[in-house]
């Protein structure tokens, strides 16, 4: 008798959950039929484009300098920026390539120091957060790009042993206060006034000597570091747009932004809140009137020979640094390979690639609108590069999104030159 009932509770069950079942079927295929939009993106595109921003608050960590934070570091490495005693002829200065002015890039195609150069000077805002410095990559740590730097023949051409000399005159004290000890450079016949590797003054010094002027030498880039750490540009109006504000950018740049995340494929090399992929590319990007230039291929060799790479004996933790340069070997591949640089506040950086032949952001995109050309570089082009059959008016759509990445300069105080000693 009691069956029944049981029966027909059992039976209105199914039916519910039949009915239920069949409602939640619709509704999830409603969903997959019907992507909600954000302005005038799809789901998926406004998902791609919420990985370009915002950046990071903090760059990466710099494990190779364990003065990378250190706000006296930063205060002393300011001055070493600013101060043109650091070169062979006491005229040039980091800032005279790297320009407050110029979004700490320069104006020039190829930057003119102690002689002219044969590359694009890059710019040092948000430089923290690459992995390689230098167009080539052929220095793996922030404070030993600067070293490169102020011994190079074309940019500050100065030595070692005279930067020594220099900070026991006039930054003795502020020096000991970061790093500690000193060494005493009263003796010139152990510690020449002038000289470098391949000079005869510096090769004769004593090996432990010679350790003595190079930790010195080290940690006057380790000084610059912490100071270039500071030189971060964020919040453009692209990030206050992905933040949420609807008219931070007009509607040409949304359409620019749509163009680069898709029909122009920017996105492939400029996929991270820094915009680049911290990786190396073959654009066959034309040398024109420069002299030929291997790019990553010779940038690997030095890299790998450099006593001041994040392995070497100068750095804090060389041993992560070490595992990576312990895979690098140069190959044909490699060859006319150059970094993919940041596109934040781009606008400010003209001209641009590493030959710094492109004066304007609307040629950049007509070059790689046309695919490139095919002839005038070192290596092989990628494959990958194709027409990309933009209209006249998507190219300069795409010109009005990058004016967008243009973010707020660092504090004011470390734009300027500070006073010296």
């Amino acid at each position: 008798m009691m069956k029944k009932p049981l029966t027909s509770i059992g039976i209105i069950n199914c039916l519910l959950l039949i009915i239920i079942a069949c409602g939640e079927d619709t509704t999830f295929n409603n969903d997959i039929d019907n992507e909600f939009e954000v302005d005038i993106f799809t789901e998926r595109e406004w998902a791609v484009i919420q990985r370009l921003s915002p950046l990071p608050i903090e760059p990466p960590p710099s494990h190779t300098n364990r003065f990378a934070d250190n706000p006296d570091a930063a205060i002393l490495g300011q001055k070493f920026f600013f101060d043109e005693r650091f070169s062979k002829d006491g005229t040039v200065a980091c800032s005279t390539c790297h320009s407050p002015f110029y979004g700490f890039a320069d104006a020039e195609a190829t930057s003119l120091g102690a002689g002219r150069g044969t590359r694009n000077a890059p710019t040092l805002l948000n430089v923290a957060y690459n992995k390689w410095q230098f167009w080539d990559g052929r220095a793996d740590t922030l404070w030993s790009q600067a070293l490169i730097a102020l011994e190079g023949d074309t940019e500050q051409a100065g030595t070692r042993l005279q930067f020594a000399h220099l900070i026991n005159e006039y930054y003795k004290s502020e020096y000991i206060k970061v790093f500690g000890e000193f060494p005493n450079l009263t003796d010139t016949n152990k510690f020449p006034k002038d000289g470098k590797p391949g000079d005869q003054q510096y090769d004769n010094m004593a090996e432990k000597d010679k350790v003595s002027i190079n930790t010195v030498f080290a940690n006057i880039g380790k000084a610059i570091e912490a100071y270039e750490r500071l030189l971060i540009s964020r919040n453009a109006p692209f990030d206050k747009y992905v933040a949420g504000d609807r008219n931070a950018i007009g509607e040409e740049a949304k359409r620019g932004l749509k163009t680069f995340i898709g029909k122009g494929v920017c996105i492939l090399c400029h996929d991270n809140p820094n915009f680049t992929d911290n990786e190396f590319h073959n654009l066959g990007v034309p040398q024109g009137q420069l002299s030929t230039d291997t790019g990553r291929y010779d940038g690997i060799k030095q890299l790998i020979d450099n006593p001041f790479n994040g392995g070497g004996i100068y750095s804090d933790e060389p041993t992560v640094s070490q595992r990576i340069i312990d895979f690098l070997e140069p190959t044909s591949l490699h060859q006319g390979q150059f970094k993919t640089p940041t596109l934040r506040n781009v606008a400010l950086t003209a001209p641009y690639f590493h030959t710094g032949g492109f004066p304007t952001l609307a040629s950049v995109i007509e070059f790689n609108n046309a695919g490139g050309v095919p002839s005038g570089f070192v290596g092989t082009r990628e494959g990958t590069l194709e027409p990309l059959h933009l209209t006249v008016q998507e190219a300069e759509e795409l010109v009005e999104f990058l004016l967008t990445l243009t973010g707020e300069l660092p504090a004011e105080y470390l734009l300027r030159k500070p006073i010296l000693p």
